[in-house]
């Protein structure tokens, strides 16, 4: 599909984007570079400051017909940049080692592709979205576009993939991404003299089997798909070789591939800490951060998107098995029916999170080829 992009525009924003990147909640420059390039382009509308640094342009058809999203996510990480770029994060400590660079570039491409093939019907909205990293921003979207009274008839979203070929479309039936959250356990108990131990009440060992057993849950309970518990952090006491610790605290980070799963995997895991808690006379308090439901496609969904990509001659790929790394766009379908999609990002490309990796330019007409797939698919453009 010849899209007759300015491609080296395009290339510019991402490099800019690169070298200005902000992590969750943080994302005021990037949005306002993302405004700056969507005001060029004639939308209908942007919305500011949705669910925080958030930005909603609408292009609107001259006819009726259905209303299509595309969300891209704004936010880096808190990893260094130590590779060498013309265009490297200027910001200490953090970069954008995820590719929400070059995902924000695909969808501000279909606002420079909308300027020269005008939307014959219906409404396409793109949606730039804070805070993916942490899990907040979806949801604060979602609320942002019902108080807007903004209904989609579909939203769609996608993700650049390492170790595909770049350029490929990848999606999946059912579970794509994976379900997960953080979980925080304090545990309370009473300190004493490290000579006297048996005066005070030590998290010690209720810690020790804690974390021993939760890590083995998906070995003991049958679950349907695949499910992890992985312990990410723990603290006792305080460094005092004089005193036996009366607190400590425990992080693990859920996993499941299914939203069932994931309930009765919080169950297990929060049945377990009480029982070892109460064996040992210990209080607790147990809370969630970073929550992220799985990311899931309808077989209409899946249908559809491979219907778009191959209508448009992109190489399609149908995965086997979902990823184990979670995605926050799971939260839209909630709300709106959904689809996501990958796109081969190199053979040779470094994993995602690794501060090696750097989102391939060359992948991004691939990225909006296939947002203009979907368009075509409903019938918004000829």
């Amino acid at each position: 599909m010849d899209l007759k992009l300015n491609l080296d525009e395009l290339v510019t924003l991402r490099h800019h984007l690169h070298a200005h990147a902000e992590v969750a909640n943080q994302e005021e420059k990037t949005a306002k570079i993302i405004v700056d390039f969507l005001e060029k382009y004639n939308a209908d509308h942007i919305w500011k400051n949705v669910g925080g640094h958030g930005v909603i342009a609408l292009f609107k058809g001259k006819e009726d017909g259905q209303s299509i999203g595309f969300r891209a996510d704004l936010d880096a990480l808190h990893i260094e940049e130590t590779i060498h770029l013309e265009y490297e994060s200027k910001t200490p400590h953090v970069s954008h080692k995820c590719g929400h660079d070059g995902h924000m570039t695909m969808v501000a491409g279909v606002a420079s592709y909308l300027k020269q093939y005008a939307l014959k019907r219906g409404n396409v909205y793109l949606i730039f979205q804070p805070a993916e990293e942490t899990g907040e921003g979806a949801e604060r979207i979602n609320k942002g576009l019902k108080a807007l009274d903004i209904q989609l008839d579909y939203l769609f979203g996608l993700h650049n993939l390492p170790a595909f070929p770049k350029g490929e479309i990848v999606s999946k039936k059912g579970t794509f991404a994976a379900a997960s959250r953080g979980m925080v356990v304090k545990i309370f108990g009473k300190t004493s003299h490290a000579a006297e131990p048996e005066f005070g009440i030590s998290p010690v060992l209720a810690m020790a089997k804690i974390s021993t057993e939760i890590t083995h849950i998906h070995r003991t309970i049958d679950f349907s798909d695949l499910t992890l518990a992985t312990v990410i952090h723990s603290e006792l006491g305080e460094i005092a070789f004089g005193t036996s610790p009366g607190y400590g605290e425990i992080r693990v980070t859920l996993r499941a591939m299914r939203d069932e799963d994931m309930s009765f995997l919080i169950d297990e895991a929060e049945n377990l800490v009480h029982k070892y808690c109460e064996d040992d006379g210990l209080g607790c308090e147990i809370s969630y951060t970073e929550v992220f439901p799985a990311t899931i496609n309808s077989e209409e969904s899946f249908d559809i998107m491979q219907q778009a990509a191959t209508g448009i001659d992109l190489n399609f790929k149908e995965l086997i098995t979902p990823f184990k790394w979670s995605e926050d766009f799971g939260q839209y379908k909630l709300q709106y029916k959904t689809g996501f999609f990958g796109v081969g990002a190199g053979d040779d490309c470094p994993h995602l999170h690794d501060e090696f990796y750097d989102f391939p330019d060359s992948i991004i007409e691939s990225g909006v080829q296939m947002y203009a797939g979907l368009m075509k698919y409903f019938d918004l453009i000829d």
